[in-house]
This record gives structure tokens, sequence and C-alpha cells, in this order.
């Protein structure tokens, strides 16, 4: 009778099989966001490790140079994808990613489109104070075309403050779900 152990070399063959899948489904996932594949990489060697991780390990793991994985952490990093830990003994950095997706995604979701919203309305607040004088000029080619500007502008900052109210609806809807599971 065959046991469990007796398939232990296959079934390990399984394990790191299912993990390079994963691993690189996720560089194909990050690399459809333009963002290179090596990052996708890092983040699902980490999302599958069961404990903290050195830069040296990560590039051992993958095949890359450290100088790819150190570039690569710091994106994932300022996304809150990873952080970095202290594990007793060492003095190198380690890092363990935030397997929350839903709460990264949206939270880096929101963090931008902040930042979006500022840039529109400070933009089309400074568009439209051009374009209001221009519309009291005699060129009525001009006048005509100040006009265009400015109503596209309006409606473009409109929209982005909607979209942005709507955006924190769904956020919030998000968190609460998360936090009820």
């Amino acid at each position: 009778m065959k046991t469990d152990h007796d398939n232990y070399p296959n079934n390990h063959q399984k394990l790191e099989e299912a993990r390079n899948i994963f691993i690189e489904a996720l560089g194909r996932i990050f690399s459809l966001y333009g963002f290179p594949d090596a990052l996708g990489h890092i983040y699902g060697l980490l999302f599958l490790s069961d404990r903290p991780l050195g830069l040296d390990d990560i590039a051992q793991e993958l095949g890359v140079s450290k100088s790819t994985v150190s570039n690569n952490i710091r994106i994932l990093e300022g996304v809150s994808f990873v952080h970095k830990v202290w594990v007793k003994g060492s003095r190198r950095h380690y890092y363990e990613v935030e397997r929350n997706m839903s709460k990264v995604v949206m939270e880096t979701i929101q963090k931008n489109y902040e930042k979006e919203l500022e840039i529109i309305v400070k933009a089309s607040e400074s568009c439209k104070d051009l374009l209001a004088e221009v519309i009291e000029s005699s060129d009525e080619g001009l006048k005509e075309k100040a006009k265009f500007y400015y109503q596209h502008i309006d409606n473009l900052e409109n929209q982005s403050k909607r979209l942005g109210r709507k955006l924190a609806e769904i956020l919030l809807s998000v968190f609460q779900e998360e936090a009820e599971d």
C-alpha cells in the first residue's frame, strides 16, 4: 500500500509547480498595469512565503539581481504591498507582504484619486480664471473658443468630484464588507 510519504518527491514537485504558476501569474497581472513583471513575481513570492524574506533570498529564489529586487521592493513599499520587518539577530532588511489585496488596492486607488482630484481642481480653477477674462474679449472667435474650453473644463471638474463621491461610497462599502468577514 502506497503512503503519502511514497509520493513525497512528486508532491514536492507539484507544490513547487503551483508556486511557480502563481508567481508567474502575478507577474503577468502586474504587467497588465504597466509595471515590470518582476514586481508581481516579488509580490507573489512574498505572498506565498511563510516567513519574511531578505533581498538576497528573493533574488536567489527568483533568479534575478539583488538590485532588481531592491528597486522593485521600494515600489512595493511605496504602495504598501510590502513592509519591512525586523528579524531578531539580523541586521539585514526583511520583507513581508500585505495579503489583503482589496485593502491595498482600495487604499492605493483612494490615495491616487485624491491627488488626481487635487490636480484637476487646481488646474481647472486656474484655467477658468484665465478663460473668464478671455470670454470678455471683443474677438468673437476667441470668446467662443474660451467658452468652449470653460464648459469642458468645468464639466471635467464636476465629473471628477462626482466620481470622487462615488469612489468614497464604494471604498466604504468594501472596507465594511472586509471588516465583517
